[in-house]
């Protein structure tokens, strides 16, 4: 994707068998040949009378700062001999301390949003707690294929809502492909993955006119039908992808909203993840049935020397991490919603890592190990009121300490895959029975800790 500029006829074409890819090709990958749509959709869920979701956004931004960050460095910072003077820990606008020199922006910025640090599961292994943030489920392998990505299930919820102008895929992951898809649900609701966005899919019209383009679709149609694709299912789900590419391509709006300007490069930060949330942000200004996105910032995985100023060691991970997001709130803010007054009231933006790592001092790698017994999550937005932390850890930050909430626990996933529901607007206690396996498939599932239900994390919005 770097290097020597390629033709744009041949952008033309990668850009949309990416498509193809990226909306869902994963979940032929993973087995289900025959996702369950119309059946879903006609027999909608019982809801619950006694649930009333917040619904106090439009859209949801979750961004996984995948490998883990150090709690005790970043949003829940601890001082002690390990401290390094280059993270200039003093306090930021709200009193609380922070790592002034390497996030200074949102040092400024810190009534933007609030962070819960009373976060805790029994996960340590990535892939396992990287599926646990994505689905709010351990991993059990018979059922992997099965579960959905929550971005699906907002996908799959926000169906019944999309208009004609809505062209875009429901969900959509930027950085990298996840570890969950759509699973049993159908192909309508795959993630729209693009691993790239510094290199975007900025050349998908049509080349030769959109005349040609007709003949040429018109043809696909013509195989499509001869190879009998409307009644075999795994043709069935390609013919999916082809649709929603068509809609994608033939519309000037997919071009410039993923095409991403100098101006923004700069002040995102000219790297993968920066390009990425700003990218992130023209698909919810475009508003075009994009209620869902992941956006993935790599390299947080700081077994060795975690202080030192390499690409992807903690101090830098900081500075990127600061002038993308800090960007990003300016952005929303300034731009008006649809029915609130800005893009951020409509967006809920949730931040976080599988786990946090281990606290006090260093190994003897000079870096610090997976640690899920108490890590943190950054929340903003859709209805989030700034300023604010919940619950807390004790002096070295191994343990939670005060819950900050009316649960007589420490917060668990599950229970942010509930507040996510909730400003959607989404019942949480739904349940889906028509499932290949056979087994009931909830909503949010609170049994994945063993918990007799998951909550709202209400004290964000008060």
């Amino acid at each position: 994707m770097h290097g020597q500029k390629k033709p744009s006829w041949l952008l033309e074409r990668r850009a949309f068998l990416r498509l193809g890819a990226g909306l869902g090709l994963s979940s032929l990958l993973f087995g289900w040949s025959n996702p369950i749509h119309a059946e879903i959709i006609n027999n909608k869920p019982t809801i619950n009378p006694y649930i009333t979701p917040r619904e106090s956004a439009k859209n949801c931004l979750l961004i996984i700062l995948r490998g883990g960050p150090s709690h005790i460095d970043t949003f829940d910072v601890k001082v002690g001999s390990w401290t390094p003077s280059k993270l200039g820990v003093s306090q930021n606008s709200v009193g609380t301390l922070w790592p002034t020199a390497v996030m200074p922006q949102l040092a400024k910025k810190a009534n933007k949003f609030s962070i819960v640090r009373s976060l805790q599961h029994v996960e340590v292994v990535h892939e396992r707690a990287e599926y646990y943030a994505e689905t709010g489920r351990r991993l059990n392998p018979g059922l992997r294929a099965e579960i959905p990505h929550i971005g699906a299930v907002v996908a799959l919820e926000q169906e019944a809502k999309r208009t004609s102008s809505d062209i875009f895929p429901g969900f959509m992951v930027f950085g990298g492909s996840g570890y969950s898809n759509n699973g049993f649900l159908s192909a309508n609701f795959s993630p729209f993955i693009i691993d790239d966005a510094g290199s975007g899919i900025n050349n998908l019209l049509p080349i030769d006119g959109l005349s040609s383009f007709e003949r040429r679709r018109e043809t696909l149609r013509m195989l499509n039908e001869i190879n009998n694709g409307e009644t075999n299912q795994s043709r069935q789900t390609f013919s999916v992808f082809q649709e929603q590419a068509e809609k994608m391509m033939k519309d000037p709006i997919t071009a410039s909203t993923f095409i991403v300007s100098d101006n923004d490069k700069r002040r995102y930060g000219n790297n993968y993840f920066g390009i990425s949330l700003a990218a992130a942000k023209n698909v919810f200004k475009a508003n075009r049935g994009t209620r869902f996105i992941e956006v993935d910032q790599y390299g947080w995985d700081n077994h060795i020397n975690i202080y030192d100023d390499g690409q992807f060691n903690l101090p830098n991970l900081c500075r990127q991490f600061d002038s993308a997001f800090s960007s990003l709130i300016d952005d929303l803010a300034a731009s008006p919603g649809i029915k609130a007054p800005s893009l951020l009231d409509e967006t809920l933006i949730v931040v976080m890592g599988e786990f946090g790592r281990t606290v006090g001092n260093l190994n003897e790698t000079k870096g610090r190990d997976h640690y899920p017994y108490a890590f943190s999550a950054l929340f903003a937005g859709g209805g989030v009121k700034g300023g604010r932390v919940i619950g807390s850890t004790d002096e070295t930050g191994a343990g939670v300490k005060e819950l900050g909430w009316s649960q007589n626990r420490a917060v668990h996933l599950p229970d942010i895959v509930t507040t996510i529901y909730s400003a959607l607007g989404i019942d949480w206690t739904k349940t889906l029975t028509n499932t290949p396996s056979g087994r009931i498939y909830r909503y949010a599932d609170p049994n994945a800790v063993g918990d007799e239900d998951s909550y709202e994390i209400t004290p964000l919005f008060q």
